[in-house]
């Protein structure tokens, strides 16, 4: 946590399909729940430069806290939209919302919502801060969206990867390329 405020936590950049690593985890938190359905909408190749374990951990962790949220629902969604320059992923829950006057501190350090009139889950209050501060190193946002009782929807936006120039991946002669 230190290092990623101070910038000094070690990026591993690369150019990937963040769609296809929305795919994954959501495939992999499905095997950690019996009770939800994650659905996942849009189907859109969406090139992004950046960490891709570290984004997956910003997935995992918004899936995980969907999971853990919404105790009585079976759904779980899961949306990806593009524009020409940015992706968004969005997580929602249909469970114990949060209230209005508690949005605000959901990404600071170790804030924990708590609501006398439900059960406190574990937790040190650090995996929104932890997941808002990888995003914005990333080039992006996050913010939430709720209503309490009804649902509670965790967004990210990120930066598309610029599309590679013409001419530079290596397609001369029309041969066939390894």
């Amino acid at each position: 946590m230190t290092r990623i405020e101070a910038g000094q936590l070690a990026w591993h950049t690369q150019a990937f399909d963040l769609h296809v690593l929305v795919r994954e985890i959501v495939e992999e938190m499905g095997y950690t729940t019996e009770r939800h359905q994650i659905r996942l909408e849009g189907d859109r190749s969406a090139l992004v430069s950046g960490d891709r374990e570290r984004l997956g951990q910003v997935l995992t962790n918004l899936l995980s806290n969907a999971i853990k949220y919404s105790p009585q629902a079976t759904i779980i969604q899961v949306m990806c939209a593009s524009d020409t320059e940015t992706i968004t992923v969005s997580v929602q829950d249909f469970g114990i919302g949060i209230a209005s006057e508690k949005l605000a501190h959901v990404f600071e350090r170790f804030y924990r919502v708590s609501d006398p009139e439900h059960a406190t889950f574990p937790g040190l209050g650090l995996g929104l801060f932890i997941s808002a501060q990888i995003v914005k190193q990333h080039g992006g946002r996050m913010w939430v969206d709720s209503q309490p009782g009804v649902s509670t929807t965790f967004s990210f936006t990120l930066p598309l990867a610029l599309p590679p120039e013409a001419g530079t991946l290596g397609h001369e002669g029309g041969g066939q390329h390894a």
